[in-house]
């Protein structure tokens, strides 16, 4: 009975009760069930492309699929983009929205900090959003007054360079662990006074490198065009010559002037080749420059690589340095849900629907299916740590933290046998071995029960 038809009738009607109303409904249920800590709500957006002609509906609570910035790089497609919000504890998603096609990352930040001011206001508990750079902008500055946050500086403002280059120069860093470090400053910026915690991190550290060492190639070879034109100009005097060199050598971010010379090119009264008795009518200076790779600079543009800037109004009385930026690393669990939705193993991408609502019904199913996932796994590793067990990973090496994936995956060969027995039919369960039985006691024992395991 499960056919294109059911399920077309099923995602309208999810539509019509309304789909962020649903999904916020049964995340509250599930988070006061599993005690999941809200303290930390993260923030994010993506987008998923779609095949086909979508017609637009009368009904303004419907998304329009068009195009718009495609972060699945595939700007010949329409889209739809889906607004996602997670608890750090386990990832386990709080609220979804879709928007559309074309919908700005910063609106959809703006619009979500005025609905949660209101919800933070009547919390019993505190509760903080945590979003990338797009929630910290002028436009949103009234919102954030009132709202607490934890938010990445957009790289984009004159200001985070200059804080950088100061923490930098300075060198007074604070240790959070081996890989990385942070120093704290008290800032007001657009008329919010904030904590700004500039952080050093290794890993990033690594990628500036990396990303320097690709770039200096491309650098010598822009260089050695300035270059080429400079050494065809001529000039008067040889301070002019050394005048058109110096602004050319400013701009270099991982090079300088190893050496040059200037050659002097006569010019004579008479046409043809000089004699010896030949009056000089003037002098012309040439420039010749060879360059090499800036150690310093190098060092110095690595150091600013490894540099982020994160931004909060939160007071450290009741969150500390630490904490904040424990709070910005759990961005990675909205990440990580994205990664969830758009994994081909999901089979996205294969399914079409032809109305825009039943889109909306759709991302919200998938959203749903994202919360099943995320508590099944946290209730594994919460297992798994109560008991200070461990189950091997992929390279069969002992783990805590195994994500749903590879478990379900460590199960496959299980299965079970019906069979007649004196006229009778049992059930056997095969497959199991020490490792699926020490998985299965995970779960609890109404799974043990499904499974014949004793819970023991």
């Amino acid at each position: 009975m499960f056919n294109r038809f059911k399920l077309g009738r099923s995602l309208d009607e999810v539509s019509t009760y309304g789909c962020d109303l649903l999904l916020s409904e049964l995340a509250l249920a599930v988070c006061i069930q599993e005690g999941i800590d809200q303290r930390f709500h993260h923030l994010d957006t993506t987008s998923f492309s779609l095949s086909g002609e979508y017609a637009p509906e009368s009904d303004e609570h419907v998304i329009i699929i068009t195009h718009g910035y495609a972060k699945d790089h595939r700007p010949d497609l329409k889209q739809a983009v889906l607004e996602l919000m997670v608890s750090q504890d386990g990832g386990v998603p709080l609220l979804s929205k879709s928007w559309d096609g074309n919908a700005s990352e910063t609106k959809v930040c703006q619009e979500r900090a005025q609905t949660l001011m209101t919800t933070f206001k009547n919390s019993p508990s505190p509760r903080y959003v945590v979003a990338d750079g797009k929630l910290y902008h002028k436009d949103n500055a009234k919102n954030l007054k009132a709202l607490p946050f934890i938010t990445r500086i957009p790289h984009t403002l004159k200001v985070v360079s200059q804080v950088m280059t100061q923490a930098v120069e300075i060198d007074t860093w604070h240790d959070v662990d081996e890989q990385m470090r942070y120093q704290c400053l008290e800032f007001c910026h657009f008329g919010i006074e904030q904590r700004w915690l500039v952080v050093h991190s290794e890993a990033a550290a690594w990628r500036a490198e990396s990303s320097i060492r690709k770039a200096q190639p491309r650098a010598y070879e822009a260089i050695e065009k300035q270059l080429f034109h400079l050494q065809a100009s001529r000039f008067d005097t040889p301070v002019a010559a050394h005048a058109a060199l110096a602004p050319v050598a400013k701009t270099w971010k991982y090079h300088q002037v190893d050496s040059y010379e200037l050659i002097e090119h006569k010019r004579y009264a008479n046409k043809g080749r000089p004699r010896a008795d030949t009056p000089c009518q003037a002098i012309a200076w040439q420039r010749q420059a060879r360059v090499r790779p800036d150690a310093e600079r190098m060092g110095y543009a690595k150091q600013l690589g490894a540099c982020s800037v994160l931004g909060t109004n939160i007071e450290a009385a009741q969150l500390s340095d630490v904490e904040v930026i424990g709070g910005y690393k759990g961005q990675a669990k909205a990440e990580g849900g994205f990664r969830f939705l758009k994994d081909p193993l999901f089979f996205v991408s294969s399914l079409f629907v032809k109305k825009p609502c039943r889109i909306q019904g759709l991302l919200m199913v998938m959203t749903l299916a994202l919360l099943v996932y995320s508590v099944a796994q946290r209730r594994l590793r919460h297992a798994l740590a109560r008991q200070n067990a461990t189950i091997p990973n992929q390279i069969n090496q002992p783990t805590s933290r195994p994500t749903l994936r590879w478990v379900c995956q460590m199960l496959e060969g299980i299965e079970r046998v019906r069979m007649m027995v004196d006229g009778k039919v049992r059930e056997l369960i095969t497959g199991l071995n020490e490792v699926r039985i020490a998985i299965l006691r995970l779960f609890g024992e109404q799974v043990c029960l499904v499974y014949q395991v004793p819970s023991g």
